[in-house]
C-alpha cells in the first residue's frame, strides 16, 4: 500500500513535457551527431539552438542553425511543438524541404528536479522510406541536453532499436 501512495504522490508531482520543455528557453549549442555507416563512428557537426517559449505553457518553438558544407552553407531547421495531454505535435521546417508535421506520444519517464529529467517521446513513421516505430528519448542534466533517436524498422524481428542520430547542446550562459 505504501508503493502505490508513493508512486501516486510521484506523479502528482512529477511536472508535464511542456512545463519541463519550457525550461528550455534561451540559447544552447553543441553538435548533431549520427554514425557514419561506412566507417561506423559517430560523426558530428556544430549546431547553436534557441528555445522560445510564446506563454501558453504548451508551445516550444526551436530554432537550429549548422553548417552543412561549402556547397550548402548554413542550415536553418525551425519547429514549433504544441504539448496537449500525453501527445506533443511537432511542426518542422527547413529551406528546400516540405513541411513536415508529426505527433509523438510522450512521457516523462525520469525526473529529479527541473533540469534533471528524461522525456520519450514516440510514434510510428517512416525511416528511409520504410515504415518503423521512432523513438527519441531527451535527457536534461543541469545545463547540458541530449537527444537520441532511434528507429525500430517494422521488418526488424528482434525488437530492438537502432541509433538513428543525436543533438548534444549545452546551455549559453
Amino acid at each position: 500500500m505504501l508503493a502505490l501512495l508513493a508512486a501516486v504522490t510521484l506523479a502528482a508531482t512529477t511536472p508535464t513535457a511542456a512545463q519541463l520543455q519550457a525550461g528550455l528557453a534561451g540559447r544552447w549549442t553543441g553538435a548533431l551527431g549520427y554514425r557514419d555507416y561506412q566507417t561506423n563512428k559517430l560523426e558530428e557537426i556544430p549546431v547553436a539552438t534557441e528555445f522560445r517559449t510564446v506563454g501558453d505553457g504548451v508551445t516550444l518553438i526551436g530554432v537550429s542553425t549548422y553548417d552543412d558544407g561549402p556547397r550548402v552553407g548554413s542550415v536553418y531547421i525551425t519547429s514549433v511543438q504544441l504539448f496537449a495531454g500525453d501527445s506533443a505535435t511537432t511542426a518542422t521546417s527547413r529551406k528546400g524541404r516540405a513541411m513536415e508535421l508529426a505527433t509523438d506520444k510522450v512521457a516523462v519517464t525520469r525526473y529529479v528536479d527541473a533540469t534533471h529529467w528524461t522525456i520519450v517521446a514516440s510514434r510510428d513513421g517512416t525511416d528511409d522510406d520504410n515504415p518503423a516505430k521512432l523513438r527519441t528519448t531527451e535527457t536534461r542534466d543541469g545545463d547540458s541536453l541530449l537527444s537520441i533517436k532511434e528507429v525500430l524498422p517494422a521488418s526488424a524481428t528482434d525488437g530492438k532499436y537502432v541509433y538513428r542520430n543525436q543533438r548534444r547542446l549545452t546551455r549559453v550562459r
